[in-house]
């Protein structure tokens, strides 16, 4: 809810997920939330917004989902308004052997679920196809390990737990020999960021609907 500390209390906040269990418990008198498939946007939404944002969910969607997703984007969107996307590349530059098993493992796993691993280098031309204009790109650094002090504390933290959430999803598929052994890989990624200071990727895509749509 932290935008809605950022803007008047005139300005109108809605938000969706695909589960209530997912709300805040209490949201200002500004928010709305709503139970939606990013797919599948509520019909009445058409030309509604002036702004939509949407971050992290390359896990979550498809290959042949992206296109829909961004088209009902389009379609709830006012004309002018505009979209921004964040995801972020698990590809990093510098790679220790405990990064390099995480990578294969996931570029396995993204395979055999159809996900675009690499969906946060995508965006811009995404967009273009999805008939957006004014598309812009911005690359943002996030470091992991302990020699980055604070902030990569932070970033370990957050990656961190985000990479051990995959363990029951990458052991169903097949893809990890147990949820242990995943959990132990994560631990020597960690050892890696702390000795390397690693830094992920994190991609900001924006674009605007034309105005004369």
């Amino acid at each position: 809810m932290g935008v809605a500390k950022e803007v008047p209390e005139s300005v109108q906040i809605y938000g969706s997920d695909v589960s209530a269990a997912n709300f805040p418990t209490s949201t200002p008198p500004n928010v709305t939330m709503t139970i939606a498939s990013t797919v599948s946007l509520p019909e009445e939404w058409k030309g509604y917004f002036d702004l939509v944002h949407q971050r992290l969910l390359l896990a979550a969607l498809r290959r042949e989902q992206w296109p829909v997703v961004l088209s009902e984007m389009y379609r709830v969107l006012k004309p002018g308004g505009a979209v921004q996307l964040v995801e972020f590349d698990l590809s990093p530059k510098s790679k220790g052997p405990a990064m390099q098993e995480l990578l294969k493992v996931l570029t396995e796993a993204y395979a055999e679920t159809n996900l675009i691993l690499d969906v946060a280098t995508r965006l811009g031309p995404l967009l273009e196809t999805a008939g957006f204009v004014d598309v812009q790109v911005e690359k943002r650094h996030m470091p992991m390990g302990k020699m980055w002090g604070e902030f990569g504390r932070q970033g370990t933290v957050i990656m961190k737990g985000a990479f051990q959430n995959y363990a029951g999803a990458l052991a169903n598929a097949g893809v990890i020999h147990s949820v242990d052994e995943y959990l132990d890989l994560m631990d020597r990624v960690e050892k890696e960021w702390d000795e390397h200071g690693v830094q992920y990727v994190a991609v900001v895509a924006t674009a605007r609907k034309p105005a004369s749509n």
